[in-house]
């Protein structure tokens, strides 16, 4: 399963592996774009999860709405959140 950031307003978007790397990941926004500010994490899934934990949502960095989550990966992730309290 792939995680997707995707802005409605302005198309931009990532996707990778929920269990990608941190490293990976900045490593694929470096070379690819686009750059996403995302909280601490050891993966993909977990940068995401403490983003939106503290923040509330992601913002997109080419217009600063907040980026849609593949509805697969918000469907793992609410039940991480879950599992957690």
């Amino acid at each position: 399963m792939q995680i997707e950031l995707y802005c409605d307003c302005c198309a931009c978007r990532f996707v990778a592996p929920p269990d990608a790397s941190c490293e990976d990941v900045v490593d694929r926004m470096f070379e690819t774009g686009p750059w996403y500010a995302l909280g601490d994490g050891a993966t993909f899934e977990d940068m995401i999860f403490s983003s939106l934990t503290e923040y509330g949502q992601i913002s997109c960095p080419e217009c600063g709405d907040a980026v849609a989550v593949s509805e697969e990966s918000l469907g793992r992730l609410a039940m991480s959140m879950l599992s957690q309290m």
